[in-house]
């Protein structure tokens, strides 16, 4: 397994744009997870979307919401491609993150037809 070292300032990764290999962007990165590793920390993921934007705020706790489908992406550290600090991409489908947050819609109940008696 080859090792990727990049060193960074996180606060510049903070509100940076994240865009999918289609260009699409995925969300902004809102929040990093680090583990410390002997004499440094090391990022071990990412969180980008609005549903992390309300988790690193911790008023998930205070009951507030945003309606509609809000969602974000948990993004571990080897699906981010940081060469370009700038504009970070992902290094694989949208599909292969893991989401978090965003109540799922759940299927409107049709009102039951009365039968005559």
């Amino acid at each position: 397994m080859v090792e990727r070292k990049t060193e960074c300032r996180v606060e510049r990764l903070l509100g940076r744009q994240v865009r999918a290999d289609d260009g699409r962007i995925v969300g902004r990165i809102q929040e990093l997870r680090a583990e410390r590793e002997h004499d440094y920390y090391v990022v071990t993921e990412f969180h980008l979307g609005p549903s992390a934007l309300i988790e690193a705020l911790a008023v998930r706790h205070f009951g507030f919401t945003v309606p509609g489908r809000v969602h974000g992406y948990r993004v571990r550290w080897d699906q981010l491609d940081l060469s370009d600090q700038e504009h970070p991409r992902l290094t694989c489908p949208v599909e292969e993150l893991e989401r978090i947050g965003g109540a799922r819609r759940r299927p409107r109940k049709r009102p039951r037809k009365k039968h005559a008696a």
